[in-house]
């Protein structure tokens, strides 16, 4: 038997909300769950999308905000002192209302500012591609560097350093 239409919009939205939660993405970026850290993520998703499931209305804010800093703190071993896990738990709170009594407002915007991230990230990796400036600049820097006149040749060879009688390096200017 597939799932009900809500739930599932249920479980998308909180996709995107944990994959856009700052303090979860550093911690799955930097592996502070470990390698699997990525399998944590799904699994914090399951888990919390399973605890709405089963406590439905019941729930509030506060009971999903210890949840939330519970899971972060043993999985990805991250105490977090800013109110994110307060304001993630009030997104998931509305999230859920909405998506009980069939609204998905709030899923289509979080679905919108998801595509408008990820074209964002793709027209940046595009531009950001390009290294061959670099290359054509470090090319010419050789070029000039074979082309100088013998007497610049001179000037950029350095002096042997002069040692005193002590055994110290005597710094001229140039």
């Amino acid at each position: 038997m597939s799932a009900h239409p809500n739930k599932l919009a249920f479980e998308e939205g909180v996709s995107y909300i944990f994959h856009n939660w700052t303090a979860l993405k550093l911690a799955v970026e930097q592996d502070w769950g470990g390698v699997e850290s990525v399998e944590k993520r799904e699994w914090f998703i399951d888990t919390v999308v399973d605890y709405f499931d089963k406590h439905g209305k019941k729930l509030d804010v506060d009971d999903i905000e210890v949840i939330l800093s519970q899971i972060m703190t043993d999985e990805f071993n991250v105490t977090l002192e800013d109110d994110s896990p307060y304001l993630v738990a009030k997104h998931l709170f509305l999230l859920y209302s909405q998506c009980v009594s069939g609204n998905f407002e709030e899923l289509e915007r979080l679905r919108e500012r998801s595509k408008i991230q990820n074209s964002f990230i793709a027209s940046s990796c595009v531009k950001g591609g390009d290294d061959s400036d670099e290359e054509d600049e470090e090319d010419e820097e050789e070029v000039n560097t074979n082309n100088q006149k013998p007497e610049d040749k001179d000037e950029d060879m350095e002096e042997e350093p002069t040692v005193d009688a002590d055994g110290w390096e005597i710094v001229r200017r140039k």
